[in-house]
């Protein structure tokens, strides 16, 4: 039963990382790097850019770091799966999605040492954040944030444990008593 339930968790994981580089073929097949096709007038672009840094424009070192994050990462997370007796199926559910994204990205780092970014979508504007036209970004980041996001909500939502009372607890510890040896009885106990 609990090998079905890994299965069935790692075959998420598996239609993400499959859609994420089918999707990335196709698109690096199509398109030449900075090439823009339009989908849905400017809310929604093809943008074909190959990214050295990581998600959402962030970069905090050379690609190879990002590879070995990654790498701990899924050692973790494949962990957390094997180890786990927990049957929360919101938390696994949002692993087996980050973990998609997590593959389908280092694939990416793997094959060409950048990640494929094509999908350019105009989100409402964050002007606090100066975010006015969002990242370019592929399925495997948008597995990995839907994942992150249901992560977060399965921690904040998870109810505590239920504490355990404790039956019948000790009121003073009784000091170790010593067996009587044999000379003792046979005289009575008088010494």
């Amino acid at each position: 039963m609990r090998r079905i339930s890994i299965l069935y968790y790692f075959s998420i994981t598996l239609i993400i990382v499959l859609i994420d580089q089918i999707s990335k073929s196709l698109i690096v097949g199509k398109l030449h790097e900075g090439d823009t096709v339009s989908v849905i007038g400017d809310f929604l672009n093809f943008h074909l850019i190959f990214n050295t840094g990581g998600a959402w424009g962030t970069n905090v070192g050379p690609p190879w770091a990002y590879a070995i994050l990654t790498i701990v990462a899924l050692v973790l997370i494949i962990r957390y799966f094997i180890k786990s007796k927990s049957e929360d199926a919101f938390t696994k559910i949002s692993l087996a999605l980050i973990l998609g994204g997590a593959l389908g990205n280092l694939i990416d780092r793997l094959r060409f040492g950048k990640v494929v970014d094509f999908i350019d979508a105009d989100f409402p504007d964050i002007p606090f954040l100066h975010i006015y036209r969002w990242y370019t970004f592929n399925v495997a980041d948008a597995a990995i944030t839907v994942g992150l996001i249901l992560f977060a909500t399965s921690v904040v939502l998870k109810k505590p444990d239920k504490e355990v009372p404790i039956e019948n607890p000790p009121t003073s510890l009784a000091p170790t008593q010593r067996p009587e040896s044999p000379a003792s009885e046979a005289d009575g106990g008088n010494t």
